[in-house]
């Protein structure tokens, strides 16, 4: 092929050398630029995985073993902590240990490639890999991916390095590291997983179709494999390592029982996503963007045939298992998040248009002359260019400026956590967010907000209010979770701020409030204090619950017709200290648990017991309860259109998620348990005419 970068001084070794860094340059500004402004916010799933980077960074031992999805892979874990000690403990950290693992890709896909098939297809394979959308969006996202191919891929270099020809003696040095690095990938991300089988399936094809190697490097491969194997055993051997796999293998499992649609299906629509429909969710790309453009798609193509042509080629037959075995979990799983599920592939899918181009370039050289080829060559440059261009404009405009990117990124969160690290305020935070709950918004919060001096309290007002015990705070509200009518004339906010984000956003806007919690709570309260009865027994309030919640009372509204709905507003107030009992709310955290997790129930019963209206849910989780604080929920319970007008019973209780049966919480009296629930007054409820 032409070296088009001849008319530039020094030697061609010089010329190819500035190549690279310009192209680790582009992709360097392509993975931070703007990098703590887009993407928009912090998903669910990175701030869970910046929740367990943090807590080794901290060096402290987390309450619950990490689910499937987040941070549950060693290397990400460490590397990741790494990173936070350079740079704090927030997402950003996180997003830029990403952006330096794709770096590092760019550069030893070069570095692989030129081993492999020269260095002007490995420019042009390193230069697609720096501006193409794909990895310069997954070298973006906090997640755990981004370290797994850049230490799979270098495994693959160092394997190139141990079996170059002519070697003297073995190259223990590049043995060791393949079987270390390919450890390390496997301890990283589970795409790795799914394509270290290329590594032993490129063993046996050494074994089939090139004598010569594989007697003179089989054992030493076979013997790096097998160190491999024993490092990494300790991971593979958990039961929780194929989490993902067993969660996912629905189509495996169909094909399996002689039904092969699923399976296919999902197979048609993962090939589908490199050139005609991409992954369709938009939290990792433009829904239905492919990964390849029309051009490129045609060199991609092209350059599967060529290594099919030359097949007995051992550069070309590897790039093919690594292909295939690296777009193996999406062949299962989908189009549906293949632009994680297929992260393995990323190498080879973009080293095969490179290796067709410059083939196409040679081609041209040797038939036509190096007029045509040259051309050729400059036509690919520009193309090139073209690519970084547009993945520019998708990534930074389309995908990152758009509203339903920001909404998946919870963008709006992020903003109330940027007013509240820098706002002058100082003390208890009262704060409406749709997913209170762990591991969701408090986590997204805590990559965010780094102020002691602020302590907040999570619910969803349209459902739940919590009172601290103080006198004064400062109350959040988006639009999305407004306050509750039932609460707003007792509560008497006063507006401090509306501070405005886009037009377009799920939220375009909060509001920050102050109130007194206490006056609020004693407005509340008024008339709450009923009679109330457990097994017949007629109780005053306040009525301890598990030794640790008081029930303070409750109010009634609603249509009380067949057809009506019934508003029941109820009142607890959480004890002090902390129970060894550890199913005590305020004791020590179950095992394996972020929290605690409790729900408060309100069921309507006939004559009989049964219940014919319910609803169980508590909007101020149990997690975020502090002793001396109260917390109102509000249930909405259907009366069913066929109810006959009659009395009937409200019962309310609360039970503890992690029970197994979901026990209940006893009702003392005097230290005596009477019972695990509480009856209020009597419903009648009359004929819906």
């Amino acid at each position: 092929m032409p070296d088009i970068w001849s008319f530039l001084p020094g030697t061609p070794a010089a010329r190819r050398r500035a190549a690279l860094v310009l192209i680790l340059l582009v992709a360097a500004f392509l993975r931070f630029y703007r990098l703590g402004e887009i993407p928009p916010g912090v998903t669910h799933d990175e701030a869970d995985t910046g929740f367990f980077v943090a807590s080794v960074y901290r060096g402290t031992r987390t309450p619950t073993d990490v689910p499937y999805g987040y941070a549950y892979k060693p290397f990400t874990k460490y590397s990741g902590a790494l990173f936070m000690s350079l740079f704090g403990a927030s997402d950003l950290a996180l997003r830029i240990h990403a952006a330096f693992f794709g770096i590092v890709l760019v550069l030893i896909t070069y570095l692989w490639t030129r081993e492999a098939f020269g260095p002007t297809t490995a420019l042009g394979g390193s230069a697609l890999m720096a501006v193409s959308f794909w990895p310069v969006a997954t070298s973006r996202f906090a997640l755990n991916p981004p370290p797994a191919l850049a230490l799979f891929t270098g495994a693959a270099y160092c394997l190139w390095r141990a079996m170059e020809p002519d070697l003297e003696r073995p190259r223990w040095w590049a043995w060791g590291l393949f079987a270390v690095l390919l450890a390390g990938s496997l301890y990283a991300y589970e795409t790795a997983i799914a394509a270290a089988p290329a590594f032993v399936l490129y063993l046996v094809y050494l074994a089939l179709t090139d004598q010569e190697r594989f007697r003179r490097h089989g054992a030493w491969f076979a013997g790096a494999l097998a160190v491999t194997g024993l490092l990494a055993a300790p991971h593979l051997l958990a039961p929780s390592t194929w989490a993902r796999a067993s969660a996912q293998a629905g189509p495996l499992q169909s094909a399996a029982q002689g039904n092969l649609r699923p399976l296919l299906d999902q197979a048609v629509r993962a090939l589908g996503t490199y050139s005609f429909r991409g992954d369709t969710l938009v939290t990792y790309n433009i829904p239905g963007r492919p990964i390849l453009d029309p051009v490129t798609s045609i060199f991609f193509y092209a350059g599967i045939a060529l290594c099919l042509w030359r097949w007995r080629s051992p550069a070309h037959a590897f790039l093919l298992l690594w292909l295939a075995l690296g777009t193996a979990p999406s062949l299962v799983t989908g189009a549906w998040s293949s632009t994680l599920h297929s992260g393995a592939a990323k190498v080879p899918v973009f080293v095969l248009p490179a290796l067709f181009a410059v083939e196409a370039a040679r081609y041209l050289t040797m038939h036509s002359g190096q007029l045509p080829g040259r051309v050729f060559a400059v036509c690919c440059v520009v193309w090139l260019l073209l690519v970084a261009g547009v993945t520019g404009y998708d990534y930074f405009v389309r995908w990152g400026e758009s509203p339903d990117t920001r909404a998946a990124y919870f963008s709006n969160l992020a903003a109330v956590m940027g007013y509240l690290e820098t706002t002058d305020y100082e003390g208890v935070v009262t704060l409406s967010s749709p997913f209170p709950d762990l591991p969701h918004d408090p986590f997204v919060a805590e990559m965010r907000l780094h102020r002691e001096d602020l302590s907040l309290r999570w619910f969803d007002a349209r459902r739940a209010l919590v009172f601290p015990d103080v006198g004064h705070a400062r109350f959040i509200i988006p639009p999305s979770t407004p306050l509750s009518p039932v609460f707003t004339e007792e509560i008497k906010p006063r507006h401090v701020r509306r501070v405005d984000l886009r037009p377009d956003d799920v939220d375009p806007y909060f509001d920050v409030f102050e109130w007194n919690p206490d006056e609020a709570l004693a407005a509340c309260l008024e008339g709450a204090a009923r009679p109330v009865s457990v097994r017949g027994r007629t109780i005053e309030t306040p009525i301890t619950l598990g030794g640790a919640v008081d029930f303070l009372g409750y109010e009634v509204q609603g249509e009380w017709a067949a057809g009506g709905d019934v508003r029941l507003i109820t009142f607890w107030r959480i004890g002090d200290g902390a129970s060894a009992d550890a199913t005590h709310p305020l004791g020590p955290v179950p095992a394996n648990a972020y929290g605690h997790r409790v729900t408060i129930f309100a069921h309507l019963l006939d004559g009989e017991g049964e219940i014919i209206a319910q609803e169980d849910r508590l909007d101020a989780p149990a997690w975020n309860w502090q002793g001396g604080e109260t917390v109102a929920q509000i249930h909405r319970l259907r009366i069913g259109p066929d109810v006959e007008p009659g009395m009937y019973d409200l019962e309310v209780g609360i039970y503890d998620n992690h029970d197994p049966e979901l026990a209940r919480f006893p009702v003392t009296v005097d230290d005596d348990v009477v019972g695990d629930s509480i009856r209020l007054l009597p419903l009648e409820v009359i004929d819906s005419w």
